[in-house]
């Protein structure tokens, strides 16, 4: 029987995470509202986004895809642009090495 253990979590921003996938790529997740087809329950749960061969070009698919953007809050361009310059922040923060606030999960 085969045991599998959970791959580490390379950098934390929060609703996005990359984690080690094996040894050439990382793979980026992002945690979302699910809803159960079944029961009609909804939950939170980590939702593969993609592969990268790096960090930084994990982090740079998260900025192109847009995966930290609250669509909900981003209602015009100025609400918009303030999102960016936060997660540009935010990954300036992580890389840094320090802590950031991370929101109920």
């Amino acid at each position: 029987m085969s045991e599998t253990k959970e791959k580490a979590i390379l950098v934390d921003l929060g609703i996005v995470r990359i984690k080690e996938y094996d040894s050439l790529n990382v793979q980026i997740e992002r945690l979302e509202e699910v809803l159960n087809p079944i029961s009609k329950e909804s939950s939170n749960k980590w939702r593969f986004k993609g592969y990268s061969d790096t960090i930084l070009n994990a982090l740079k698919l998260i900025v192109n895809k847009e995966l930290l953007i609250d669509r909900n809050t981003a209602n015009g361009l100025e609400n918009y642009l303030k999102q960016v310059q936060e997660i540009h922040n935010k990954i300036m923060i992580v890389l840094k090495g320090e802590k950031i606030d991370v929101p109920n999960r």
